[in-house]
C-alpha cells in the first residue's frame, strides 16, 4: 500500500523538472549575454569610424594634433570596452583628373593591417576627395562560453569634406 502512494505523490516534481532545465537555461543566458556584448562592440566601432571621419571632414585643414585628438575621442567612444585591441587610421584620398585614387595623407594608431586606405570603386569622381576612417577591433568575450576566440571587427567610414574639395594636412 505504501508503494502505491509513493508513485502517485507529485510533491517535488517541479523541483526535478527545474533541476533538469537549469543547465539549459543558464547556457541560453550566457550565450545571449555574449552575443549582445559582441553586437555592442561591433556597433561601437562602426560609430567610432563614422565619428572620426565626420569630425575631420568638417574643417578645411587638419593637423597631426587634430588627428590624434580624433583618435583619442574614438578610444573614449569605445569604452567601457578595453581599448588595447583597438586600431585606428584616418586618411584623405583624392581622385585625380583620370579618376585614379591616391592617398594624400594618413595617420594611424596601433594599425598593423597591411595595405593603404581605399574607397569603394566609383565612390570618387575625378577631382573629388574623401576622408576615410578605418577602425579594427578584436573583441574577446569575458565569459568565453559561446565565443571562446576573439572576433575581428573592421569598419570603414567615408565622408566627403564639407567646406572645401579636399582637407589639407598642415604642420
Amino acid at each position: 500500500m505504501r508503494g502505491l502512494s509513493f508513485r502517485k505523490d507529485q510533491r517535488g516534481a517541479a523541483a526535478v523538472e527545474f533541476a533538469l532545465m537549469l543547465p539549459i537555461l543558464v547556457s541560453l543566458q550566457l550565450a545571449s549575454v555574449e552575443l549582445v556584448r559582441a553586437f555592442e562592440a561591433q556597433r561601437r566601432i562602426a560609430h567610432v569610424a563614422a565619428a572620426m571621419a565626420d569630425v575631420i571632414s568638417q574643417g578645411p585643414t587638419t593637423t597631426g594634433a587634430d588627428l590624434t585628438d580624433a583618435m583619442k575621442a574614438g578610444q573614449i567612444l569605445v569604452s567601457p570596452l578595453p581599448t588595447t585591441n583597438l586600431s585606428l587610421r584616418i586618411s584623405s584620398l583624392t581622385a585625380n583628373a583620370q579618376g585614379t585614387v591616391a592617398v594624400d595623407w594618413t595617420q594611424n594608431q596601433n594599425w598593423t593591417a597591411s595595405g593603404s586606405a581605399s574607397v569603394p570603386n566609383g565612390y570618387l569622381a575625378a577631382g573629388e576627395s574623401a576622408i576615410v576612417a578605418d577602425v579594427a577591433y578584436d573583441y574577446t568575450s569575458p565569459i568565453r562560453y559561446l565565443l571562446p576566440n576573439a572576433i575581428h571587427f573592421v569598419r570603414h567610414a567615408y565622408v566627403r569634406p564639407r567646406l572645401t574639395t579636399q582637407v589639407l594636412k598642415t604642420g
